[in-house]
């Protein structure tokens, strides 16, 4: 998978962005530990995923490759999952 860097997605400059996935992933620090930006970063996080982007957050220290694939790979999957429908409906006859 390419990532950029630093990308705009509707007015929000995101960590890194998957364009063949519509994966975003935040890395988050320090500063996002304050009450207020808790309330922003996922304001911002449920904004994008209602426009069809798979969100990820993870904290600075707990990057590593090996941990990031793995997160990586549980939201691709995850994304992937269809839903089952409604008791009734998709049934024949």
């Amino acid at each position: 998978m390419k990532f950029r860097r630093q990308h705009v997605l509707h007015g929000f400059i995101v960590d890194f962005y998957c364009v063949a996935r519509r994966l975003v992933v935040e890395l988050e620090g320090d500063a996002h530990d304050a009450r207020d930006r808790q309330t922003y970063d996922a304001a911002r996080a449920a904004f994008l995923e209602a426009a069809g982007y798979r969100v990820v957050r993870m904290l600075n220290r707990d990057v590593t490759p090996e941990h990031l694939e793995l997160v990586l790979r549980e939201a691709l999957q995850r994304s992937l999952e269809v839903p089952p429908l409604p008791k009734g409906e998709g049934d024949r006859g």
